[in-house]
């Protein structure tokens, strides 16, 4: 099907028997069909089959669907000849086999002839496990569920003559409710066939109905291919597969700990405990981007599970939440603390969460500490999205700030992996002369930024509630005043794109400016009653009675000086019309 991934048309005969062993990891949902799915299943294969119809005639083949298992040894899908015996994990399928489980068991019961020949035998080596299985795995049968279904199924249907026994229903949680319905109609609606018309049944459903059987080797691929083989069903969470992965590992009289643990931490983060996790993986994760197997080997590499829980997911959680609610005036934490993680979180998070995160783990208690390494953080963070590098660079340059967090060496400002070389300096100043042009969307994340420094406090605002106005227009118009004011094109032109010309107003402000004349715009941006209070970064515009090539190199040198005094990067403005300046 694709390079790299094996997959086969198996016969349920071939897939039921060895080297073929199944088990349900236990992040998988509970078997969750009932007899509506299963009844139409068993008339489905009854029609194909030719038994107890209006016709005779078997269909050539049934097709049962895809199934997605999961090895981790690394192996290819086995071929007849296998003999030694393998443990799948069913990642897709679960429904499915198990259900065809329960009716060959049922039809096994409901035979008569002796076990040691013909169709009864034969179905009870599809549900029974080899005895190479019951060595190498203390697999008694050939499909096993979770622990908490697998005594029922095991002791009501698997088991030779199960099928036909009692049960008490009262005590039965759901799963196993489910499993005994399907199993009585089983028997219910295969008892009243004639014997021949069962071994028609059972040789049909062994020889003639198949799978198509995919095997991948990772888990994180298994992820991905789950969401395209299985739109309908469950999303498989790889929180899901994480807490199973750290909870097999912990001892029983243990386990509830463990489990409140990372409940707690599920409950604090709510939809974001996934990326919380990724996150987690780019602080300890040594650079590769799998996610679930990187986050095993930090299991192992924390001394395991319970290690894992108390000094990895118990903290980093309680940690990334302080960065995530920091605008929060409720929550207790040091104010330059707050300001920079409130400046930090109006950019996407993905390369600086990390760094933060670790910070806020690691030096909770040392104000002075915490505050230096933010205020880096911080610096890096928007000077290398000035810069225009991507997500994959900005990731990379931030990995190495977390390594030097968690090696608590000293940090002087400026310098380590916080330095900025004399060409990313220079590229700076020349971007920020057009930065607009360059991305709009960092264009404005610096100007809400500039408009803090302006007011020297912490703005809790939302950049998607702001766009960037062009004060001077891009296009005015050409009998407009802007052509009068700037007569020279190429002054024009470098005016336009020039910082100090860049505002930050609604889009409903933005929308009815356009190319309005300088006195119109100063009244939109002035604002009615049902628009916000006009930002310092605009009310230069607010305030000015005439905008002109002085007023906007004034301002940008004013913007400029701010960026200097903030992060410490020297840039020079406009020095004339058409004259393009260089860093200082």
């Amino acid at each position: 099907m694709f390079p790299g991934l094996p997959t086969a048309s198996l016969t349920l005969t071939h897939l039921f028997s060895t080297p073929f062993h199944f088990s349900v990891p236990c992040y998988q949902r509970p078997y969750s069909w009932t007899t509506v799915e299963a009844g139409q299943l068993l008339q489905d294969l009854l029609a194909a089959a030719g038994v107890g119809g209006v016709t005779d005639a078997a269909e050539p083949d049934y097709f049962l669907g895809a199934i997605l298992l999961l090895d981790g040894s690394g192996g290819d899908l086995p071929v007849a000849r296998d003999r030694e015996p393998r443990m799948f994990e069913i990642i897709d399928g679960q429904q499915r086999l198990v259900t065809l489980a329960v009716l060959a068991a049922v039809l096994r019961d409901l035979g008569t002839e002796r076990w040691r020949w013909g169709a009864r035998n034969r179905l009870d080596e599809l549900v029974a496990a080899d005895a190479g299985a019951l060595r190498q795995f203390g697999a008694r049968f050939r499909v096993e569920v979770s622990a908490g279904e697998q005594a029922f199924l095991e002791n009501h249907i698997q088991a030779r003559g199960a099928c036909l026994s009692n049960v008490d229903s009262g005590a039965l949680s759901e799963a196993e409710d489910r499993l005994l319905m399907v199993r009585d109609l089983f028997v219910s609606e295969l008892s009243v066939l004639d014997e021949s018309d069962r071994r028609r049944l059972t040789d049909y459903l062994c020889d003639q109905c198949h799978f198509v059987v995919v095997l991948t080797r990772d888990i994180d691929r298994a992820h991905r291919l789950f969401t395209v083989l299985n739109e309908r069903g469950r999303s498989l969470q790889r929180n899901d597969i994480l807490k199973a992965e750290v909870l097999k590992g912990v001892p029983e009289q243990r386990r509830a700990g463990a489990i409140e643990k990372w409940d707690n931490a599920a409950r604090l983060l709510g939809a974001r405990f996934e990326t919380f996790f990724s996150h987690v993986f780019a602080v300890y994760g040594r650079g590769d981007t799998k996610i679930i197997a990187g986050v095993r080997r930090t299991i192992s590499e924390a001394g395991g599970p319970e290690a894992f829980l108390n000094n990895i997911v118990a903290p980093l959680s309680q940690a990334y939440d302080t960065v995530l609610r920091a605008g929060d005036v409720s929550l207790n934490i040091d104010p330059e603390v707050r300001r920079y993680l409130v400046y930090l979180g109006r950019l996407p998070e993905g390369d600086w969460a990390p760094a933060a995160m670790l910070v806020m783990q690691q030096y909770s208690e040392d104000r002075g500490r915490a505050k230096l390494l933010l205020k880096e953080i911080d610096r890096l963070a928007h000077l290398l999205r000035v810069l225009c590098v991507g997500s994959g660079k900005r990731v990379r340059r931030m990995s190495e700030v977390v390594q030097i967090i968690r090696s608590r060496a000293p940090v002087r400002p400026g310098e380590g992996p916080f330095a900025l070389s004399r060409d990313e300096i220079r590229n700076i100043g020349y971007h920020l002369r057009s930065m607009y042009r360059r991305d709009a969307q960092v264009c404005k994340q610096l100007l809400l930024r500039l408009n803090d420094e302006l007011t020297r406090s912490t703005t809790v605002l939302d950049p998607k509630d702001y766009s960037v106005e062009h004060v001077l227009p891009q296009r005015p118009g050409a009998t407009s005043e802007w052509r009068r004011w700037f007569a020279d094109a190429e002054e024009r032109e470098i005016c336009t794109e020039s910082l100090g010309n860049l505002v930050a107003v609604t889009q409903k402000q933005n929308d009815r400016a356009r190319n309005q004349e300088f006195h119109r715009k100063r009244e939109i941006y002035r604002g009615g009653v049902d628009d916000p209070p006009v930002l310092a970064i605009t009310r230069d515009a607010v305030e000015a009675s005439v905008w002109c090539a002085d007023e906007i190199r004034a301002r940008e040198a004013k913007l400029f000086g701010l960026i200097r005094d903030t992060w410490g990067v020297e840039v020079a403005g406009m020095q004339g019309v058409g004259t393009r300046s260089d860093v200082a």
